[in-house]
């Protein structure tokens, strides 16, 4: 089931308006997170065709990205939150976008939350959180680039992610660790996809 995910998954549409969503009944999944998080990177691990489009510079995400698995599910790209390098009427735009999709999308079934685990959870991180418990969305929260980081700290990080969620009842409670760069819980990431599939 995994390889339905890498060999039949392509870029269907790129959205701006919440009118122009897809309009049938298909399962979706959003990535979300602060910019440079690795959203992109990350999809691409899952995909393994490089269909998202990735950047250095943060900001680079500036609508809802939908790539699709016919039949069975679709994956979404969201812009990134936390970016002040643009004017603040795209942010209004794009913030006003995403909340609509998080609130109103009968279709979303679940968000990975992605947190850069050198970091870890920031406070607009912590209102991120606050969103998705105030709808009501099931969510996940994925450490990125733990490549950058040793051991201890990655415990560290791990812990004290787990001990904040526990507090909050839509977020799962276990904590996925990845690497986009060297593949690091990629597999576990898709367990939990297909999981949502079935």
């Amino acid at each position: 089931m995994e390889n339905i995910i890498e060999k039949k998954c392509s870029f269907l549409k790129s959205v701006f308006n919440f009118n122009e969503l897809p309009n049938n009944n298909l399962k979706e999944i959003a990535f979300w997170g602060r910019s440079n998080t690795g959203k992109s990177s990350l999809l691409n691990s899952i995909i393994k065709d490089n269909i998202a489009k990735t950047s250095k510079n943060p900001g680079r995400t500036q609508c809802l990205n939908f790539f699709e698995v016919p039949n069975k599910i679709r994956l979404v790209d969201l812009p990134g939150y936390g970016y002040s390098k643009v004017s603040k009427s795209k942010i209004k735009n794009w913030n006003k976008l995403i909340i609509e999709y998080i609130s109103k999308r009968e279709n979303l079934t679940s968000i990975f939350l992605l947190i850069d685990s050198r970091h870890g959870l920031k406070t607009i991180d912590l209102e991120a959180i606050n969103i998705l418990e105030s709808f009501g969305n099931h969510f996940f929260v994925v450490l990125t680039k733990i490549d950058k980081i040793n051991k201890t700290q990655l415990n560290k990080c791990s812990k004290t992610t787990k001990n904040f969620l526990s507090t909050v009842t839509s977020a799962e409670d276990e904590v996925l660790v990845t690497s986009s760069k060297k593949k690091l819980g990629i597999k576990e990431l898709k367990k939990r996809i297909i999981n949502i599939i079935n």
